[in-house]
This record gives C-alpha cells, structure tokens and sequence, in this order.
C-alpha cells in the first residue's frame, strides 16, 4: 500500500464517526462556502500521481464526492487496454505550439476534425487559434487585444467560439465567428470576489440557440443573443445553475453539518421547455454523487439519474462526470502497479491513459488536464495527446 493510499485510509476512517452520512472526509479540509458548481480561476491541470485522493482538482473543480454507504469491493484487475484501441477515433497527438513559437493550449473540438484553443505567449493568451487534424495546420482565428481571459476553456456553439475575461472587477463575455475575425465584447458585469480575494466568474458558459448563456455565483441562468444586448433572467431559474444546455440543476441542501457541503444538481429543469427531473438514488442507498443530465457517479459507483442501472466502476474515481457520462479512473493489478484510465459510464468501455507510480523511484506521469469535451497532456516530445470525449 503507497502513503497516498494510507493517507487516504486514515482520512475515510477518521470521518467515519464524525459526520451525519456526508461521505465527506473529515481528514482533508473543508471547501470555502460556494455553491456545489464554484469554479476556480486556476490551470486546467491535475497530477495523475494522486488521483487515488482526488481526480477532481481540474479546471473547473466542482466538489470532493461523497463515498457511497456501502462500498464494492475495490477493483483489482487486469488494465484496461490502451485508449486508442478503445476509441482509436478519438485519440490525436498534435504539436504543442503554434506559428511564432507561441504555446497552443486545446480547448474544445468543433469539429471530429478541428479543435480550437489559445495561443499563449510568456503564458498569456494572445491569440484563439484552430488546428486542422488532417492538413496538420494552425490557423489564426483572433487576436486578443484583452489578454485578461480566465482560465476556463473557451466553448463553442452556432458558429461562435466564447470565452469569459476578468477585468476591473467585472466579468466579460468575448465570441467571434469560429470562421475568424475581430473579438466583440458582449457583456461586462460584476463578478464575484470573495473574502479570501477568490474570483467566481461565469458557471457552464455556452453558445446555443443565437445566444450565449451562464449561471453567475448566486445562481439564475441569463441568455444575452450573440448579436448584443443586455443580459436576461430566463424566467423560473432563480436559484438554479447551468448543468448543460438546456437544463439547468439546483443542488441539493443539507443543514444537517455547520459547514457548507457541495452537493450534486438533485432537480433539474430544462429551460426551454419546463421539463423538470429529480435526482433518485438506487436502493438501500442514501449518499448522494455528483449527477449530469443521465447519469451520476461517484468514487467506485455509476447509475443513471432515476436509479436504475447500478454498476460497479473498475477502478477508484474522482466522483465527476465529464461530458456527462466519463470518469477518470485509478487502475491497480494484482501486483499493485497502477494506470489512470478514462471509463464511459453510459457503455461500460474503459481505456488506458497512461501508468502512474506506486514505487519509490517510479516514472512520474504527465499532466493531465480535464475538462467537458477533452482530456488532454503533453508528452514530452513536442507533442500533446487530445482524447475527445464524445456526448
């Protein structure tokens, strides 16, 4: 057993009798008050080295998943097979940089073919670029004159690529065609800075149907058209938050702990046409995970939203969904060798990403970053491999 691994027992054991059926360990420290969905201005980046404690340390870090009341055996087994056999069309290696030797930091896929990301020069974005798959060609689709962009991925929807900056206090929503041509600043509103001068911006920006929509830090999704205006409450989303257009989820409240705990979306409501669903945990179960629009998950478990579909993960997760129905796993053998692997909850496929070390002396990891649509890191050769996340 590896010191993670024994830190990691002692946090579960030491929780145990101290709190009211969380899951949450006691042993690590308690998140600052934020809703479930707070995001962090910080790099997209987690070592895989310690996923067995968290995998959730990402670009848009979400919650520490609660355990279920009753754990499955923990999977020890033979590795999943290498993730471009799995889904050999989702895997591409390209370069790390783009024309003038700036960094080329991916994104999003708008494309099977084409993904989109920032050009960074001494790491300040100054550029959205677009990488051809196939012609194996850069391309420039805008200049930044603000350079003050989040860290957050930029996204991409009808046309448009969108992307928020942080600027004298306020949050900016910035779209250009995908196409190319010049930025235009849609929106600049407050943006949230908390007590220890944290910056909560935007929650699940989007592009969809002619407009851009978010959630901000005290909830309510606002749609504002591409074409400008001022941004608008959609009517019935006050306390809601942006899951994935068009649904919109309110997070469950415990008052049962005197400390705020993050909480998956229990209710979701689709903002379009009022569709609304309740979260329904299996049988016998009575902690909760985090859930998408289908699916939820946590450490060692999958099942879909209405409770039905129970299955055991292979491998130790993080407890977040990417793209709705992904997990990044924690592999060990039976000679207690480890592997970060990817796993699609929805079919049940799993594929390898890399080995981790357990040993004094092992090879350390790559980087690996996460975030909705992409894992991605780099691999030391001038290259970086992209696995699209397919919804």
């Amino acid at each position: 057993m590896t010191g993670i691994e024994e830190r990691l027992r002692d946090a579960l054991a030491a929780k145990a009798g101290t709190v009211h059926d969380d899951g949450r360990p006691r042993a690590l420290p308690a998140p600052p008050p934020r809703p479930a969905f707070a995001r962090r201005w910080a790099p997209a980046a987690v070592a895989v080295a310690i996923v067995v404690v968290v995998a959730a340390t990402f670009v848009a870090t979400r919650s520490v998943s609660p355990l279920p009341a009753v754990r499955p055996t923990p999977y020890v087994g033979p590795f999943a097979p290498p993730v471009e056999q799995v889904w050999p069309d989702a895997v591409h290696e390209i370069p790390t940089t783009a024309p003038g030797k700036r960094a080329f930091k991916p994104d999003v896929f708008v494309s099977a073919r084409v993904v989109v990301g920032r050009g960074l020069t001494r790491n300040r974005s100054d550029g959205i670029w677009s990488y051809d798959l196939d012609r194996r060609r850069f391309t420039r689709i805008a200049t930044l004159v603000n350079r003050f962009i989040t860290n957050e991925p930029v996204v991409f929807g009808d046309g448009y690529v969108a992307w928020s900056a942080l600027r004298d206090r306020k949050l900016e929503i910035w779209a250009v065609p995908v196409t190319g041509g010049v930025p235009r600043r849609l929106a600049a509103v407050p943006a949230t800075i908390t007590s220890d001068n944290e910056i909560i911006g935007a929650h699940g920006l989007a592009v969809a149907d002619g407009a851009v929509v978010w959630s901000p830090e005290e909830g309510g999704v606002y749609r504002l058209p591409l074409k400008g205006g001022t941004p608008t409450l959609i009517s019935g989303t006050r306390g809601f938050y942006l899951v994935e257009w068009p649904w919109a989820g309110q997070p469950r409240a415990d008052r049962a702990v005197d400390h705020p705990i993050p909480r998956p979306m229990e209710h979701l409501r689709n903002v379009l046409t009022g569709q609304t669903r309740a979260v329904t945990p299996p049988a016998g179960r009575t902690s909760w995970a985090a859930c998408g629009v289908t699916w939820c998950a946590d450490n060692v478990e999958a099942w879909k939203r209405d409770g039905t579909g129970r299955r055991a993960l292979p491998g130790q997760a993080g407890g977040d969904l990417y793209s709705g129905r992904y997990v990044l796993l924690h592999q060990r053998d039976a000679t207690g060798a480890g592997a970060a692997a990817v796993h699609d909850v929805a079919t049940g496929r799993t594929g390898l990403l890399f080995r981790t070390p357990t040993r004094r002396g092992d090879k350390a990891p790559p980087t690996l970053h996460l975030q909705q649509g992409m894992f991605w890191y780099q691999t030391g050769r001038g290259t970086q491999v992209l696995i699209r996340l397919v919804r």
